[in-house]
């Protein structure tokens, strides 16, 4: 049921808005006018959430509170972007005529290393700012995500947004519809931080871009930020039908830290003023505002697309009777399967040598993207791929583009080899699967156990039974291989069509195939 809270300096009032967001079951909080001194954080709930002013002028309600980068915390660790006046963790939250202010002026002492004063960060999904004054001078709006795999959808509607540099920045895919962005010093407007696998960034439509009396091209419109010099943030920002001021630069775009702007996406369309000097990209038509935070609809029948190594690519008729196992899986899902499996990649060679762009090209909306990799990412070359950072953060890429496209990411950890030890299977991927596990738990993307399985099922044939399901192959058996075979990693056609029914198996536990 809806449960409405009052906030106030009143007796009958809630005191603080903090208070009021302790109690997880309500749904509305109404702020009656005043300022309230917090440093609120709205935390993962349940129900989804509206707090509005009661009056609905965005200054009759101020929260407040002065933090800087570099300020120290209780425990004598510095601030970084949690020096945030208001932080939005939770999904489907709405901000309603307020204002939200980090009053820290840089000005006061120049000195200062750190000047970033957050007002606003979210990392929440489905978030609606609306009719809100967000206001501070370095690094004002931060539009974030949890992490690289979290897809994470920001509106702004009709607010006004002052700063000075990158003051609205981050990387959700964020709609800036309408307001006023108001410069108050020399800098950027904006810096994003969109993963490359992500096709929307921020899209800035029919804003207005002024200034308090700043020189005429001061400011420019913006810069992409790759946090902590991450290649594959490749920044979108998109300034379409908005009203641009004098202030704006005729280069309205410019590098950062020694990242092209180049090489970001960086556009505009048909601004106009004084400011709109067309002489950056521009783009030749204006993309869909009403579209841009909706999920895209499904592209026809559910298939399911699969980027792996050797143990699931395909192999040519004169290579029998080695297989991967993605060529048997439509026989036990019924679904189209498109096997983008590379014989020999890990990770990071699918990336880098452009097999992962061919099955980006595949991928559509309520299609599942089965993620299988592990076999190749510990060789010491250039497929190398670590299973505590590198490795992880590959499938995060994976995970990201499934799910900004519509489609499902599930994740599979790497198929077992036939390693018997006094009778008994032993893995053979050391951290691997645990690594895939755990980032599985901690991004909320689908799993299917295929190590465990496929250790279950190895063991249950047993050392002898096995050697069929793998590339055991007698000389002058096969014209592919005269002097026999002795392969405990790939698979026979029976081997493949074992591992291809426990991947439909895990499927169909998770309800996405019949």
């Amino acid at each position: 049921m809806p449960r409405v809270i009052e906030v106030g300096d009143d007796a009958d009032l809630v005191p603080s808005l903090s208070l009021a967001l302790a109690d997880e079951s309500a749904t509305e909080i109404l702020m009656h006018p005043g300022t309230y001194v917090e440093h609120v954080v709205v935390a993962p709930r349940q129900m989804p959430l509206l707090i509005r002013s009661t009056s609905g002028d965005p200054e009759d309600v101020v929260v407040s509170f002065e933090l800087r980068q570099g300020d120290r915390d209780r425990t004598g660790m510095p601030y970084v972007q949690d020096c945030a006046t208001f932080t939005i963790d939770s999904d489907h939250v709405t901000l309603r005529g307020i204002t939200i202010e980090n009053p820290f002026d840089k000005r006061v002492d120049p000195s200062l290393p750190d000047q970033q004063a957050l007002a606003l960060r979210t990392r929440g999904d489905r978030i609606l700012i609306e009719a809100c004054r967000l206001i501070g001078q370095q690094d004002t709006v931060l539009l974030d995500a949890p992490s690289w795999a979290a897809l994470r959808r920001v509106h702004l509607r009709e607010c006004l947004i002052t700063g000075d540099v990158d003051f609205v920045y981050g990387r959700a895919t964020a709609l800036i519809e309408g307001g006023e962005i108001r410069s108050v010093g020399p800098g950027y407007v904006t810096a994003p931080s969109t993963a490359a696998e992500n096709p929307r960034g921020f899209l800035f439509s029919g804003v207005r871009l002024t200034s308090e009396g700043l020189a005429p091209g001061s400011v420019h419109l913006g810069r992409p930020w790759h946090p902590g010099g991450k290649p594959d943030a490749l920044g979108q920002a998109l300034f379409v039908h908005c009203e641009i001021g004098a202030h704006i630069a005729a280069v309205a775009w410019t590098e950062m830290g020694g990242f092209d702007w180049q090489d970001a996406r960086l556009a505009e369309f048909e601004n106009t003023g004084p400011g709109a000097h067309a002489t950056g990209p521009q783009l030749d038509e204006a993309p869909d505002a009403r579209a841009w935070l909706e999920d895209p609809p499904p592209t026809g029948a559910r298939r399911v697309i699969v980027v792996s190594d050797s143990t699931a690519s395909p192999y040519p008729p004169e290579r029998a009777p080695r297989a991967g196992w993605a060529e048997h899986l439509t026989e036990f899902t019924g679904l189209e399967t498109i096997n983008r499996a590379i014989s020999g990649a890990s990770t990071r060679s699918f990336i880098d040598e452009g097999w992962w762009d061919l099955a980006l090209a595949d991928l559509g909306a309520g299609d599942v993207l089965a993620i299988g990799f592990g076999h190749n990412d510990p060789k010491p070359d250039h497929r190398f791929a670590d299973p505590f950072t590198r490795h992880p953060a590959n499938l995060r890429r994976f995970v990201l583009a499934a799910r900004a496209r519509g489609a499902v990411p599930v994740l599979l950890t790497p198929v077992e080899r036939r390693t018997f030890e006094d009778g008994r299977l032993r893995s053979s991927h050391g951290a691997y699967p645990q690594a895939v596990r755990h980032l599985a738990a901690e991004e909320h993307v689908d799993l299917i156990d295929l190590s465990a399985a496929s250790q279950l099922w190895w063991q249950e044939l047993g050392e002898e039974r096995t050697r069929s399901r793998f590339m055991w192959v007698e000389p002058g058996t096969y014209p592919a291989y005269p002097a026999g075979e002795r392969d405990d990693t790939h698979f026979s056609t029976a081997g493949a069509r074992d591992v291809a029914r426990l991947v439909a198996d895990g499927l169909r536990s998770l309800g996405l195939a019949n």
